[in-house]
């Protein structure tokens, strides 16, 4: 039997996405349809007289204040620390503005720095020196206004989280396959694999469940690591990407269109 994803280019290109194909297959079966724009960026789903937009991976469930928050990771780190929620630390950085608090970066250092605004975790740079710090902080200063840097942790394990009301839709474990990456991301070379084991998942439920509770999230997804046997939330995101979890198997590829049909239904009902 032909599978609805068999016509999706190998590419990630915007038209190609498995987010597109899993959008269309959830909101027909619900008697409803999606007007896609700007290369299937922007959709509109359409259900009787519901409608909702899409924005990228962004659907109509959170409300401005707390995605525009959980996208910040200077902001999070705010949120989740006055609500006592252990979280890896971000603190603002802003080439060139004079209200930028003075750092001993020879106490700080190794440090990672970062674009402060959600990046797909892209330009996600690691400074052991000063002088390193130096060309990360005037690679990064040249596309984005407003960094954010944190302290260089050994992390044991690296999860993803999806929520969506409250309850722990899908959470796996991203798996480094090259020992010479730090950094734990699909996109880099690390592999999904899909957390089975109760307690693990309960701790996940626990950490992230609070996570999108002090953010005032309905739908996102939270990334948790472990550290010296420790849960911390590293980063939120309120734009639900899938993409690379859904390309890896067919399985996988089930598993993502059940969280987008959760959200589409809840976009339109």
């Amino acid at each position: 039997m032909k599978d609805f994803l068999d016509d999706v280019a190998g590419s990630t290109s915007i038209t190609d996405r498995h987010f597109v194909r899993h959008v269309e297959r959830a909101i027909a079966e619900l008697g409803g349809v999606v007007a896609w724009h700007s290369g299937h960026w922007i959709g509109e789903l359409c259900r009787g007289a519901a409608r909702g937009l899409i924005i990228g991976y962004s659907f109509p469930l959170n409300n401005v204040a707390s995605a525009k928050a959980a996208d910040d990771k200077v902001a999070t780190t705010v949120l989740l620390r006055a609500a006592k929620i252990g979280c890896v630390e971000h603190r603002l950085v802003r080439p060139g503005w004079t209200g930028s608090p003075a750092v001993n970066w020879d106490r700080e250092l190794p440090v990672v720095v970062k674009p402060n605004v959600e990046s797909g975790g892209r330009g996600v740079l690691l400074a052991h020196t000063t002088s390193e710090l130096d060309a990360a902080v005037r690679e990064l200063s040249q596309r984005y206004r407003a960094l954010a840097w944190s302290p260089f942790l050994e992390v044991d394990d690296e999860y993803r989280t999806v929520f969506l009301d409250g309850e722990l839709l899908l959470a796996f474990r991203k798996v480094r396959t090259d020992t010479g990456e730090w950094r734990h991301n699909l996109h880099l070379g690390a592999t999904p694999e899909v957390c089975v084991d109760p307690s693990t998942v309960d701790k996940l439920t626990q950490v992230g469940g609070d996570a999108m509770a002090a953010l005032g999230l309905r739908f996102a997804t939270v990334d948790v690591v472990v550290v010296d046997g420790e849960h911390l939330v590293m980063e939120v995101n309120s734009g639900v990407s899938l993409e690379r979890f859904s390309r890896h198997s067919r399985e996988y590829s089930a598993l993502a269109g059940d969280v987008y049909a959760r959200a589409v239904a809840a976009s339109v009902n």
